[in-house]
């Protein structure tokens, strides 16, 4: 535990930036979802925060199934935010493992000194 509160902290800057991009997917997604989609699927997809549930759900990659584009378009926004999706998750967990190892290479080194 020690190690990884130390990773966290060490690597705040970088998982602030992660947690933006993770926004910026999102945000960006249901824009593009509602311009797509929402003429054509009213009753599910009426408004942007209706698109901002569906793009948590799909980034997240819960998928509910309850809403989904009907269009050849909509899908392919659908595609690229699932596929941006994986990132939201390998990112952090990229940065976490580059702080834990570098706390646990920093306590190494402290005991062989």
């Amino acid at each position: 535990m020690k190690h990884f509160n130390k990773a966290i902290t060490a690597k705040r800057e970088a998982l602030q930036i992660s947690a933006v991009y993770t926004g910026v997917v999102i945000t960006i997604s249901s824009i593009l979802m509602f311009i797509v989609e929402g003429g054509v699927q009213e009753e599910h997809f009426g408004s942007i925060p209706r698109y901002l549930w569906w793009s948590v759900v799909t980034v997240t990659t819960v998928g509910y199934g309850d809403t989904f584009p009907v269009t050849v378009l909509g899908k392919l926004v659908a595609a690229m935010t699932a596929i941006c999706g994986i990132a939201v998750f390998a990112i952090p967990i990229g940065i976490i493992s580059a702080g834990f190892t570098e706390s646990i290479g920093s306590e190494n080194s402290h005991e062989n000194s």
